[in-house]
This record gives C-alpha cells, structure tokens and sequence, in this order.
C-alpha cells in the first residue's frame, strides 16, 4: 500500500511550540514527553495535524502521523503497531472481535464530499439522477448539464478509500443503475473515468485539468475549483456548507459503537459522514493518559473550532455528548 509520511507535523509542531506565550501552562505532566505512533487518511490528515500541534503546545503529547489507505490503516491499527488510527470508514463487527485490545471508536469531527470542477463560468446544479449518470459515462459534456460545450473528464479514486465508500454508498442511494452495478464500498470497478491516488492528488489534477470533474472532501475545495450543488431528497439544490451538513448529520443513528452513517439523509447537504478515531480499549500503560487527553481535546470546544476552520463540521452535541461518555471505557 502507498503511503506518505508527514514529516512537517513534527516540524509544525515544534515551531508552535517555541512560539507559546509564557501563560500557557502544560497540564498532566505524567504525559510530558509522550509520542503518540499513528495513521489517517487523507481526507482528514489536516485535522489531526492542527489538534497535535496543539495538544503538543498544550500537553507536550505529540503526534507521528503516517497518511495511508483505510485498510492498511486498520491493518496496522489492529497488529498493535500504532496508537491510534484516524478512520473515515466503520471498524466492521469482525475487526471489532479479534482486536487483541479491544477497540473504541470516537466520532470526532464530520466531512462533505463535495462535486468539485475545473470549468469557470459554470454553475452546476446537478439532480441526483444527473450525478449518478456522470459516474456511469451516460453523460460526457458539461452541454449536457447547462454550460457551455466541453467534455467532462472525470477523475475518481484509486486506491481502496473511506471517501470513495461514502461517495459510492450515497450513487447507490440515488440510482438502482448504480446499486446493481458498481454498488459501494471502498474501491469500485469505475465504468468511466481517470485514477488519482489520494485526496491531495484529486484537487491538484482537477486544478490542473480544465474540464475535469471529480469527488473530494470540501474542505479542499479552493480555487480554480467549484463544487455543484446537489439535489437534496426533496429536490432542493444545496451546497456543501457547514450549514447543510450540520443539518445532514442530525439525521445520523448511532450505534453502541458510535458507529452510523446516512447516504441519504431527508434533510441537508446529500453526502456527508462521520470520522472516528480508533484507539485500543486496552492501550499500552504508557499510552493510556496520552491517547485519553488527545481524544478529548479534538471533542473539546476548541477541538470542534479547530477542525471547523479547516473546513469540516463541528459535531452535533448528541454526539459529542456520547463520545464523550466513552472517554471513561479506555483502562489504564
């Protein structure tokens, strides 16, 4: 599996760190010193960088963070050869079995995927049929769609991906064509289309690429780039703001495990989802503390703050709530 490493975490880091006023007092100091071993994915990474560059300001906890594929990720996650695990896909009930100590999954912040695309002077407003039949070749020219004529070149995911499970489980939603044909999950056989690797190298081919139209995580999203705006499940057509996420992921049921999501929900912005970080229920006894203050930040207020400036979505207090809760289930 191709991964990367984020050596500019630590560089960050310490940066901040030599730069923090002299009020700023370091708590639990019995966690002085520690570094946290873990993994995200890429649409995520952003966040995780940001509440350890803190949190090393703050508590001298700091993060080494490997940017990778979901299920590698969780591979590593389950040996024991990491701390932590920074997901935006589900543990299945099986992982959850045979961890050999245990795991606790902890919604700790919420993305949009958003349509973005390279055509200035286009504004997409595309039903749920529409964007379905782009993804299934039916429809190749941005004529097709309002603008002018210009052939659609689309991009998608390469490798197995949390972002392209969220994307293909919400197509499943929206057409019977795609549900029976390259249904969901975290690779698809893609019926049109061009590969990239990650989320990084999705925007800067679509910044590259006139014409090109692709699924990323919104809080890339910049410019020269645009994002459609998608028909809701009662026919209104949204963009992927914080606003109309928020509103999505109130309608998400979660399960004993923290664990849900809904690719379509009746209100809001059409494809959103959760992400957790995976800790063990049994962390090294050297760990414990660490892995307990960390989590607990990203579901603090300025935790929350954090992420939204990045782009994503503060969590609903229901949820935040039960995470929370959950804190008091790590032994150590």
């Amino acid at each position: 599996m191709k991964w990367k490493h984020l050596t500019s975490l630590a560089i960050c880091s310490l940066m901040i760190s030599s730069c923090s006023r002299p009020t700023e007092k370091r708590q639990n100091a019995d966690a002085a010193g520690i570094i946290l071993q873990g993994t995200s994915s890429s649409s995520i990474a952003i966040a995780y960088w940001q509440w350890f560059s803190q949190l090393a300001i703050d508590n001298n906890i700091n993060g080494d963070l490997q940017v990778m594929g979901s299920g590698e990720s969780m591979r590593r996650f389950l040996s024991g050869a990491i701390d932590f695990a920074g997901t935006d896909t589900a543990p299945t009930s099986n992982q959850f079995q045979t961890a050999k100590r245990g795991i606790l999954a902890f919604p700790v912040t919420a993305r949009a995927i958003a349509i973005a695309y390279n055509y200035p002077g286009c504004k997409l407003q595309l039903t749920r049929q529409q964007l379905a039949d782009i993804f299934l070749g039916k429809i190749r020219d941005f004529v097709e769609l309002g603008c002018e004529r210009k052939p659609i070149q689309v991009l998608h995911r390469e490798s197995p991906s949390g972002t392209t499970a969220t994307f293909t489980a919400t197509l499943s939603a929206f057409s019977e064509s795609w549900r029976h044909g390259p249904g969901a999950g975290l690779k698809v056989n893609w019926p049109t289309g061009k590969p990239v690797a990650d989320s990084e190298a999705m925007i800067q081919t679509l910044s590259n690429t006139p014409g090109s139209l692709g699924y990323v995580e919104a809080a890339y999203v910049g410019k020269p780039l645009s994002t459609a705006a998608l028909a809701s499940r009662s026919g209104v057509f949204l963009q992927p703001t914080s606003r109309e996420t928020a509103r999505a992921l109130s309608t998400i049921q979660l399960d004993e495990r923290l664990l849900g999501q809904n690719p379509d929900p009746k209100t809001g912005y059409p494809i959103v989802s959760l992400a957790w970080v995976l800790i063990p229920r049994q962390p090294e006894q050297t760990k414990g503390e660490a892995l307990r203050i960390s989590v607990s930040y990203m579901l603090s207020q300025s935790g929350q703050d954090d992420a939204e400036r990045l782009g994503y979505a503060p969590l609903p207090e229901v949820i935040l709530t039960r995470s929370k809760q959950q804190l008091n289930q790590i032994q150590h």
